[in-house]
């Protein structure tokens, strides 16, 4: 709030040069003239901010303390003011300007769709378009409850849909129906085959004659349980329905690495400010300050200076800070090293492995080579692999 103040009522940056300093600054301080930010330059040179009214105050100080007072640089609300006011068609465009900016911050002029592997994109958007939510369509004409349910309705395939607009993108995301595999009917003569590889630990043949036992180690495609029967006798074969469970000792694999050697950056003290305007998707640069570090540590905030409840202009003020760093290599303790990549893999392979199976055992290995660690666990579980097949 000091400091909006202050850029409001206008403020300059001084140098004053002279032998007596501090009684300068006991003098301002006698006569109420509020300084900031002092800074001594070298024995005989100090700099200080002082309002406008102070900075006339001080001519007089200055000559009676034996020191020279110069300007360094004008800040503040009236500087700006002063020269806008010679410059009226440039306030009028960029007043004009804003306004156009903020209109077209409530069209959409971006959708993109998340999600989807089977259903296309394509169609899709074409759905959304039918519902009203197209390139240039004005976000406060739009219902998304609406648009989600219409999505939903028109693509059976899709169990669950989220839209998000900000600004001018529409993100869409859907989550895919698992769909079952296809029921044959059972009144079809087909065969039970093996979905996945796997070492046979059950075999349950409700109808047809079963071709493997346990121990069997069987392949994708493989024959487990046959819908041709033959007996002795028959002069032809019997085509049947076969169904049944067969269960097996399946494998879920996974890789990983990480390297043993980071390089960490350190802020060596020195840094770079730059700040800018975000209207819309259009960010402009209020200062030109560039980046000067060849190695650096760039932390970035931003504040929406115009909002209430949550709701207001699509205006931020962006504020970049480049520290200059360093590069520094660290050693990554080889045994936190190991935990962090097996809880990686291991959190990684369940969300593949279907909850209802049974987890019979696992095993994991690591490997170091060049300064990398390389992981790897496999989980063992036993899984019905038995899926139908027509004849």
């Amino acid at each position: 709030m000091v400091k909006l103040w202050n850029y409001f009522r206008g403020y300059v940056i001084i140098k004053i040069e002279g032998l007596s300093l501090e009684k300068f600054i006991n003098m301002a301080i006698a006569r109420d003239i509020y300084l900031w930010d002092i800074k001594r330059l070298n024995y005989t040179t100090l700099e200080a901010k002082v309002g406008i009214g102070g900075f006339k105050a001080l001519r007089k100080l200055v000559r009676r303390a034996g020191c020279r007072m110069y300007i360094s640089e004008k800040n503040g609300y009236p500087f700006w003011f002063s020269k806008v006011k010679k410059r009226k068609m440039l306030v009028l465009g960029a007043f004009f300007s804003l306004i156009l900016l903020l209109v077209l911050s409530t069209f959409i002029f971006r959708i993109d769709v998340m999600g989807n592997e089977n259903i296309s994109t394509e169609e899709i958007l074409t759905t959304l378009g039918e519902s009203g939510l197209t390139i240039g369509a004005n976000r406060y004409f739009i219902n998304l409850r609406d648009l989600e349910n219409s999505l939903l309705i028109h693509i059976h395939e899709l169990a669950w849909v989220g839209i998000e607009i900000k600004g001018i993108h529409a993100k869409i995301e859907v989550v895919e129906k698992t769909l079952p595999p296809p029921r044959i009917d059972k009144n079809t003569p087909c065969d039970v085959i093996a979905k996945k590889n796997g070492v046979i630990e059950k075999v349950i043949a409700r109808n047809g004659d079963a071709l493997v036992q346990k121990g069997d180690i069987v392949a994708e495609g493989d024959l487990l349980i046959t819908g041709i029967v033959e007996r002795e006798g028959m002069e032809t074969p019997l085509y049947i329905h076969a169904y049944g469970e067969v269960y097996a000792k399946t494998y879920y694999e996974g890789n990983k690495s990480m390297k043993l050697l980071k390089v960490k950056k350190e802020k060596t003290g020195e840094k770079v400010m730059r700040r800018g305007v975000k209207i819309g998707a259009l960010e402009l640069a209020l200062n030109g300050e560039t980046n000067p570090y060849e190695v650096y540590v760039l932390e970035k905030s931003s504040k929406k200076p115009f909002q209430w409840r949550g709701k207001g202009l699509p205006v931020e003020i962006i504020t970049e800070e480049i520290y200059e760093a360093i590069e520094v290599e660290e050693k990554v303790d080889i045994t936190d090293a190991k935990n962090l990549l097996h809880e990686a893999l291991i959190e990684e392979i369940l969300e593949e492995i279907p909850k209802e199976l049974e987890i019979l055992n696992s095993n994991t290995e690591f490997t170091i080579k060049n300064n990398i660690l390389y992981g790897n666990v496999i989980i063992e579980v036993l899984e019905d692999i038995a899926t139908q097949k027509k004849l």
